[in-house]
């Protein structure tokens, strides 16, 4: 695999059938089926009820790449954590103070506020001892011990992947030891992925999910038609596509991307996603 650090001496004595399931997840990055590849991963060695895989990024809103949870409260409590109460996450904590490796039970990082105190007010909560952060945001699943894996990344982002196991039974020591000799694999394969799709994913995150406008992009640099063009691309439309929508010549579409890249000061595609992802605030 391309930039790839991942070597055979990773795998270790994993049986053959482990080793297919991180060869499909090598040959998944890149790829939407990635996250969910490598949450299948994990549970082939650890028992696990539920998984989430994030990305965490500077004065923005996570990036929810993967989820296991499957009833409807808790893919509730989900999206409530996305777009609110990430902010009460140990894990968030720990990535704004800059730590941002390493395999931890929550509750080994989480703080010892009294969820009465001023940082917890603006949240709806309810206190529960018996839970690991010793409180419940709404919709999220009752009975859980987590375990969170933080990977830096680049850009002063970090990636989280948190598993999830009922009380009743929980995490024990060959669990831990467990993650720890597949973390390395988990980072290089987390990275790599992100690294190849991190654009277009906050892109189209920032569209479906927070519903963010791009009407406005470029219009004190470009030209009426030029952001036309702009709106197009950020669609999806190839140049054919963009040609037949505004009814003119495929030549006068290239025309207008070259006068763009030249004002935007940019040279490719990826370059024209990654200006429009740092023109909005999340």
């Amino acid at each position: 695999m391309k930039n790839s650090t991942l070597t055979l001496d990773h795998i270790g004595s994993f049986d053959r059938i482990f080793t297919k399931h991180l060869s499909n997840a090598i040959d998944a990055i890149g790829k939407d089926r990635l996250p969910a590849l490598l949450i299948k991963l994990i549970k082939f060695r650890i028992k696990i009820d539920a998984a989430i895989l994030i990305i965490y990024r500077p004065k923005s809103k996570p990036v929810l790449l993967s989820s296991t949870f499957k009833e409807k409260r808790a893919k509730l409590g989900l999206s409530n954590y996305i777009n609110d109460t990430y902010v009460l996450n140990p894990a968030y904590l720990s990535f704004k103070k800059g730590e941002t490796r390493g395999i931890t039970k929550i509750t080994e990082i989480s703080g010892k506020d009294s969820i009465k105190s001023a940082h917890y007010t603006n949240y709806k909560i309810k206190e529960a001892r018996d839970e690991d952060l010793g409180f419940l945001t709404e919709g999220w699943p009752e009975r859980l011990e987590e375990i969170s894996i933080l990977f830096d990344l680049p850009n002063k982002e970090m990636g989280e992947l948190a598993i999830f196991k009922k009380k009743i039974s929980g995490f024990n020591k060959t669990d831990l030891n467990t993650l720890q000799i597949l973390e390395p694999l988990i980072y290089s394969i987390l990275k790599n992925h992100w690294t190849t799709t991190r654009d277009n994913t906050i892109f189209k995150n920032t569209r479906s999910n927070q519903n963010k406008r791009y009407e406005n992009f470029g219009e004190k640099i470009l030209s009426p038609r030029e952001i036309e063009v702009a709106q197009l691309i950020f669609e999806g439309h190839s140049g054919n596509s963009i040609a037949a929508n505004l009814d003119i010549a495929i030549t006068t579409v290239k025309s207008h991307r070259k006068n763009m890249y030249k004002k935007l000061g940019i040279g490719s595609q990826q370059e024209l996603f990654s200006r429009y992802i740092d023109s909005i605030s999340l």
